[in-house]
């Protein structure tokens, strides 16, 4: 006797139907299969995409490896093997061992190392494989690091997941970070772990974490602070420890000398346009307002994070990464790499889908930023800023677990 209906109905000619019969796929019966098809067509062209970007980006480097900034830091560190740590910050050391790396490149204003101590000493087992086995180096250990903060902290679950990861690796400043010989997947894991480490109730631990960011203090530089203001006093007390031991290391090490040198250049840098011409100078000009409105930003955000006290760590985190971004005093392009993990972590939060939309907006302004303008991108990150100055409408709660894409996690307290 024929079925009357169903999924296993028999079909035209008296044969069963399959659950599997690909007329249901075609006709929207299978939204998973859907999905999976979706995923894998964004999946390929985000490795177009990346391979075309990457090919771009990294064509100065085919030509000469040791055209980034990593070669700096390799200068800094031949300088403290030589010379002495406290000559890391001469410039005339600098421009000499530089002319014997990079015979006939010029010496410009961009071409110091500033970076503080701890950097140089991470390069000092890479520098006995040369300059360029260095830079091959560093970004293998630079890879391997984003794709330890993307387990630690991007969110979803499955192989979807896994087109975080290749957004990431698609995006112009990432890639071009990357190029350079950037630390900023050093600090893209550190503050990740930090992040995954306060979640699972390990605040002093999550803040020594977060202390390791010290390679390049600038990218989050304000979250300490938010997460002060928003009750997480023993990750902020932990990050203080940490950075208080790692730069009197650094003031012990390089003594008054390198500390005078390191002060003359920084005070140079401040007056090269291109230190900030991604910040709010490129609005405002490079005078006194533009610090102004600089400390209004990190004031907002300090704000923001007393408003958002109960919310998700998660939330607060992406809080502290885009308020110093966008208050940032000394920024370049390639900085902008932290709003990838900003941007996990926003959506670990479960915005409104029109906020999450706002991400591909941030995206294209800085894909953009050298054809165009560094302005989009001010604009867009201000946006995004003010989307997480208002609180979150369902704010953790102490001792709650929260749900977020299938994975639950444990909320920390906020007053810890």
């Amino acid at each position: 006797m024929r079925s009357t209906g169903g999924n296993n109905a028999d079909g035209p000619h008296g044969r069963r139907r399959s659950v599997e019969d690909p007329r249901l796929w075609l006709s929207g019966g299978r939204p998973r299969f859907w999905r999976n098809v979706s995923a894998a067509g964004l999946a390929w062209s985000l490795l177009l995409a990346g391979a075309v970007t990457a090919l771009w980006v990294f064509a100065p480097i085919r030509r000469d490896a040791l055209d980034s900034d990593l070669t700096l830091v390799y200068v800094g560190a031949r300088i403290g093997l030589e010379h002495g740590w406290s000559h890391i910050y001469s410039l005339d050391l600098q421009q000499q061992l530089f002319a014997q790396l990079r015979p006939g490149a010029p010496f410009g204003d961009g071409e110091r190392f500033l970076s503080p101590p701890p950097l140089a000493w991470l390069i000092v087992p890479l520098s006995v494989l040369g300059p360029a086995g260095a830079f091959y180096a560093w970004s293998t250990l630079s890879l391997a690091a984003l794709a330890a903060a993307w387990w630690l902290a991007a969110p979803g679950a499955g192989p979807a997941r896994a087109l975080w990861l290749l957004g990431a690796l698609a995006w112009y400043p990432l890639l071009y970070s990357l190029s350079l010989g950037q630390p900023a997947m050093l600090v893209l894991l550190a503050v990740a772990a930090c992040w995954r480490l306060a979640e699972v109730g390990k605040p002093y631990l999550a803040g020594a974490a977060l202390g390791l960011a010290a390679v390049k203090p600038q990218l989050s530089l304000v979250l300490p602070l938010v997460l002060l203001v928003a009750g997480r006093w023993r990750i902020a007390a932990a990050w203080a420890v940490t950075t208080a031991i790692l730069a009197g290391l650094s003031v012990i090490v390089i003594g008054p000398q390198g500390l005078g040198d390191y002060r003359s250049l920084l005070t140079e840098a401040q007056t090269i346009p291109n230190n900030r011409y991604f910040t709010l100078a490129y609005v405002l000009g490079p005078g006194v307002l533009s610090y102004l409105a600089a400390a209004g930003v990190v004031g907002v955000g300090l704000v923001g994070a007393h408003l958002n006290r109960e919310a998700a760590l998660a939330r607060l985190f992406a809080l502290g990464l885009i308020t110093t971004a966008l208050g940032a005093t000394y920024w370049h392009l390639q900085d902008f790499t932290i709003l990838a993990l900003a941007a996990w972590l926003f959506w670990r939060d479960t915005p409104p889908a029109w906020q999450r939309l706002w991400l591909l907006v941030v995206v294209a302004a800085c894909e953009l930023a050298w054809p165009i303008s560094p302005l989009p991108v001010l604009v867009t990150v201000a946006v995004w800023l003010a989307f997480l100055i208002v609180p979150s409408p369902s704010p953790a709660r102490p001792g709650e677990v929260r749900r977020h894409h299938g994975a639950p996690t444990s909320e920390a307290q906020p007053a810890q």
